[in-house]
C-alpha cells in the first residue's frame, strides 16, 4: 500500500486536502485530542457534500504518534491546537521572546499554554503501524506534533527508507521553545541529515513566529520517477476553500470552482 500520513491533524484540514487531491493514495490521519475524531468526521462530510462525492480514501485514528508503543499522558491545552504529548513550560519559564511581546498573536498563544486537562492517551511508532498495514511507500509525511515532531520521523524506523519528502514544525532554537524536552530546529536537521535526508525549504510557521516549518525529501535516487511525481501538493487557495467550507462561509468564487472541477472531471 502507497500512503500519506498526517500526524496532529488537528480538524483534518491537511489530512483531508490530501485525500482529494490524490484518490488513489491511502492518507491516514492521526490525532489523539478526544473528541476530534466526530469533528473531522464532520468536516470530511461538509467537502463530501460540497463537491457531491465520497472521500474513500481518507481514515482519522485517534492516537498520538511517538518513538514508542504504549500509553502515556497527553496535555491538552486552552489553545487546542498547541496540546501535545510534551508538557508545556511554565510562563516564567518562558523566553522574553515571547511573555515581553506585544504581538497578539503571541500573547493568545502563551495565554492558551496553559494545561485545560490532561489524559492517558495511546502512543503506536509509525513502523509498527507500516508494519500491520503492509505500506510499501510513503509518499507524504506531514507532522505538527507541537514539539515532538523529530520523535515521530524517529519512529518511522526501518520506514524511514521508504519515505520521499515531508513537512515538520521546529522551534527556531533551544531558547525559543516552549515545551519540556522539547527538540529545536538544529536537532532535527541534524537528524534528518542522519536519515538520508536534505532540508530543501524553511519558512516561518507565521510572520515572526519562533517556529518553522521545514521541508525535507529523500535524497536517495532508488525510486522510480512516477512515484516521486504521483503525489500533488494542494495549493493555497484550494486550502483558504477548504478552511471556507469547514467554517460553513463559501463565497461565488468556490462555487465557480466548483464548476470548473466538475468540468475537468467529466472531461478529463
Amino acid at each position: 500500500m502507497k500512503a500519506i500520513f498526517d500526524v496532529g491533524a488537528d480538524d483534518g484540514m491537511n489530512g483531508i486536502l490530501f485525500a482529494f487531491k490524490n484518490p488513489k493514495i491511502k492518507v491516514f490521519s492521526f490525532e489523539p485530542i478526544r473528541g476530534s475524531k466526530k469533528k473531522i468526521k464532520a468536516n470530511l462530510k461538509k467537502v463530501s457534500t460540497f463537491f457531491d462525492i465520497k472521500i474513500k480514501n481518507y481514515e482519522i485514528i485517534n492516537t498520538a504518534v511517538s518513538n514508542y508503543n504504549g500509553y502515556t499522558t497527553f496535555y491538552e491545552t486552552h489553545y487546542k491546537v498547541a496540546s501535545s504529548l510534551l508538557e508545556p513550560k511554565q510562563k516564567k519559564k518562558l523566553d522574553k521572546f515571547w511573555t515581553q511581546t506585544k504581538d497578539l498573536l503571541k500573547q493568545t498563544e502563551i495565554k492558551g499554554l496553559k494545561t485545560k486537562k490532561s489524559y492517558k492517551v495511546k502512543v503506536i511508532k509509525l513502523e509498527t503501524f507500516c508494519k500491520k498495514k503492509s505500506i510499501e511507500l510513503i509518499h507524504y509525511l506531514h507532522v505538527d506534533a507541537q514539539g515532538h515532531d523529530l520523535k515521530v520521523i524517529e519512529g518511522l524506523g526501518k520506514y524511514k527508507k521508504y519515505l520521499l519528502q515531508g513537512v515538520a514544525e521546529a522551534c527556531k532554537n533551544r531558547k525559543l521553545t516552549i515545551y519540556k524536552n522539547e527538540k529545536s530546529f538544529y536537532e532535527l536537521n541534524k537528524s534528518l541529515k542522519k536519515w538520508g535526508f536534505v532540508v530543501n525549504f524553511v519558512e516561518d510557521v507565521q510572520r515572526g513566529s519562533g517556529y518553522n516549518n521545514v521541508y525535507f525529501k529523500c535524497k536517495k535516487k532508488h525510486f522510480s520517477h512516477d512515484n516521486k511525481n504521483s503525489f500533488k501538493i494542494p495549493n493555497n487557495r484550494l486550502g483558504r476553500m477548504f478552511r471556507r467550507i469547514f467554517l460553513n462561509k463559501t463565497n461565488f468564487k468556490d462555487f465557480f470552482y466548483l464548476w470548473i472541477w466538475k468540468f475537468r472531471k467529466v472531461y478529463s
